[in-house]
């Protein structure tokens, strides 16, 4: 591939894909500017490895499976620290749903609130709009588990937000 051919093609991928890598970066990592960082070492990681790119898969499960990489290695640094959602950041990432300030913030809470390997399949699956199929390979983890997460995940946020969507 060309170096022009290739820049042109990077140009396209980043911008139909970067909106949505900043959001999963920002789900994961619960902090603006490290989500920032990781979008952008995301598309550079892309960027080098464009030519080898085989269409195994689809773009933006390639670039999902980057960027989820990348925050554990961010989770896993010294850099890394755990911040509090403010409304003004839940807003930035739920830009796009319809709800209101309240509903948002609830929802944002208890998915920020799970447990990695529950946040993680909500993420990809509902944020991401990824199939299963996409989730296991960018997880490395059978189809079986993804499915039994994402179970789990579900009832753990039926329980967290009953009291502020459901009359009992």
């Amino acid at each position: 591939m060309t170096s022009n051919k290739k820049n042109q093609l990077f140009t396209e991928i980043y911008n139909e894909n970067c909106d949505s890598i900043l959001r999963l970066c920002y789900m994961y990592l619960k902090d603006k500017e490290l989500a920032q960082d990781a979008t952008q070492e995301t598309f550079l990681k892309a960027y080098k490895s464009l030519n080898s790119f085989r269409e195994h898969s689809k773009i933006n499960t390639w670039l999902s499976s980057i960027a989820i990489n990348t925050c554990k290695n961010i989770i896993r640094s010294s850099k890394y620290k755990r911040t509090d959602l403010t409304l003004e950041e839940v807003e930035y990432q739920l830009r796009d749903t319809v709800c209101d300030s309240d509903e948002i913030m609830s929802v944002s809470e208890a998915v920020a609130s799970l447990p990695r390997q529950y946040k993680e399949v909500i993420i990809l699956r509902y944020y991401r709009d990824l199939p299963l199929k996409d989730i296991s390979k960018i997880l490395s983890i059978p189809q079986t588990t993804v499915n039994y997460r994402l179970l789990k995940a579900k009832a753990l946020l039926k329980d967290t937000l009953k009291e502020d969507f459901f009359d009992e």
